[in-house]
């Protein structure tokens, strides 16, 4: 009888490549999916965008983003990169550091990507907030919140603005 189950389960199907080598890596999946995206704009892969802090510095980055790179047509060196700048003493300081900007642009392209780099201001994207720890709330900061709540009935609502309260007091340090 066990010999009647085993050759009635087949196991016919081949199982996807991706099940039989485990768990997938979340990087391993989004080149191929932002692949056609990040093409339209010029930009063969996602690297310089994930990079860019650490191609420019942490202070050009704060101010200065890559939008596209516009390659001439057909070659894959000498492109123009189009940049875009929160003001014009962004614009001014990224003026002064074009030489090595492109220089670290391409060094870690490894060949003479871009040669050109436009710049235009306009409103940066929204960056992700810094999950960092807020500090400790003093017992009179969180007591006069919880003073501040005490004549309301319902409790849950009440729990709520009194957390909401708390955690605005520790920001508003």
């Amino acid at each position: 009888m066990t010999s009647a189950r085993k050759s009635s389960v087949s196991n016919d199907t081949p199982t996807p490549r991706r099940w039989r080598q485990g768990p997938v890596g979340v990087g391993q999946i989004t080149g191929p999916l932002t692949r056609p995206a990040l093409g339209k704009r010029g930009f063969a892969g996602a690297d310089l965008l994930s990079h860019w802090p650490a191609i420019v510095g942490p202070e050009l980055s704060a101010f200065a983003c890559p939008l596209e790179v516009k390659y001439p047509r057909g070659r894959n060196a000498g492109a123009t990169l189009h940049l875009r700048v929160a003001h014009g003493a962004a614009a001014t300081l990224l003026q002064m550091k074009l030489p090595a900007i492109i220089t670290r642009i391409n060094r870690f392209f490894g060949y003479e990507a871009v040669a050109h780099v436009q710049a235009q201001q306009g409103p940066m994207p929204a960056r992700p907030r810094s999950h960092r720890p807020l500090p400790p709330l003093a017992a009179a900061e969180a007591a006069a919140v919880d003073a501040q709540v005490a004549h309301i009935s319902d409790t849950s609502v009440k729990d709520a603005l009194a957390k909401l309260g708390k955690v605005l007091q520790q920001r508003s340090r």
